[in-house]
């Protein structure tokens, strides 16, 4: 769902009005950008149920949205709706050699909620009534979330927050506890520190989806003064099989730096949106495509 939901944003934030206008998305362009293709154990019709139901997920999430005012943005309130709308589903067919109609594609007609008019509205942004800011989305995340979710939960929610969290503030170094609380719940992690084997199986965990990022390309390092060798991950620093007592006390108060991978290049975006903004002199060039070479790119 959190995938879909930002799937769909990146494709509204390319319309003028996307809280009026519809976008159609097909089951081959999800397919790609989630890396479904690479989905040995299910068969083309399988394929487009599952592609069917993710689509369906982030347009059955509700929100009600109460903005207090800040400065010379205005106070609005947006009352209960749909994050996404689904409305309606294309589907595509072909006959086999006995004559029979079998789905072989999917077309799928979303709409924003009235969220949008708020938060991508070129107009409203340019009168400052809200914060605008341009984002990457890598394709890699998203094949990272889908391929990690099933098997290792906790990295794929880092994943998605630590996205957010990597183009909204330049405070990269986090306390371990924050991130165990968004990777498996605060409960979770109070509960560890009052059960020995759940405190155990939580450390493992935590090791576990770290390497996870890493194995991905997220850029790890671990604070020297609070996140001692002997507790880091045996993959990093430490070499004894055994922890040190009183280590799960250590470990939450413990703090890292995690950043994305070097090929998402969020430093040169922001470097060229800063000069921008203070009236640089760097400037977005725009390229003129024929018909034939975006066909072509297209295709590709």
């Amino acid at each position: 769902a959190a995938c879909m939901h930002l799937i769909f944003a990146a494709h509204a934030s390319q319309m003028e009005r996307p809280w009026e206008q519809e976008l159609v998305i097909d089951d081959r362009q999800i397919e790609g950008y989630l890396g479904l293709q690479r989905r040995t154990d299910k068969n083309r019709q399988e394929k487009l149920s599952l592609i069917e139901e993710i689509v369906k997920q982030p347009c059955k999430i509700t929100t009600f949205i109460s903005w207090p005012g800040e400065g010379k943005r205005k106070i609005f309130t947006v009352e209960e709706g749909r994050l996404w709308h689904l409305m309606g589903t294309r589907y595509h067919y072909q006959q086999d050699i006995f004559g029979e109609k079998q789905v072989t594609g999917m077309s799928f007609v979303v709409k924003a909620g009235l969220w949008a008019k708020y938060f991508l509205n070129e107009e409203d942004s340019q009168e400052q009534t809200l914060p605008g800011r341009e984002g990457v989305l890598s394709k890699s995340l998203l094949e990272s979330v889908m391929s990690l979710w099933q098997h290792r939960a906790g990295a794929a929610r880092l994943m998605v927050w630590l996205l957010f969290k990597s183009q909204l503030s330049r405070l990269y170094t986090i306390p371990v506890r924050t991130l165990m609380e968004v990777a498996y719940g605060a409960q979770k992690v109070r509960d560890a520190q009052d059960n020995n084997q759940l405190r155990k199986k939580l450390t493992n965990t935590w090791d576990e989806d770290l390497l996870a990022l890493h194995d991905r390309g997220w850029q790890i390092r671990f604070d020297a003064d609070t996140y001692a060798e002997d507790i880091q991950p045996s993959g990093f620093g430490r070499e004894n099989i055994r922890r040190p007592r009183g280590f799960f006390e250590s470990l939450l108060k413990a703090k890292l730096e995690i950043r994305p991978p070097e090929s998402w290049d969020l430093t040169n975006l922001e470097a060229k949106t800063e000069d921008i903004a203070a009236g640089g002199d760097t400037q977005l060039s725009v390229v003129r495509l024929t018909g034939s070479e975006i066909k072509s790119m297209r295709t590709a």
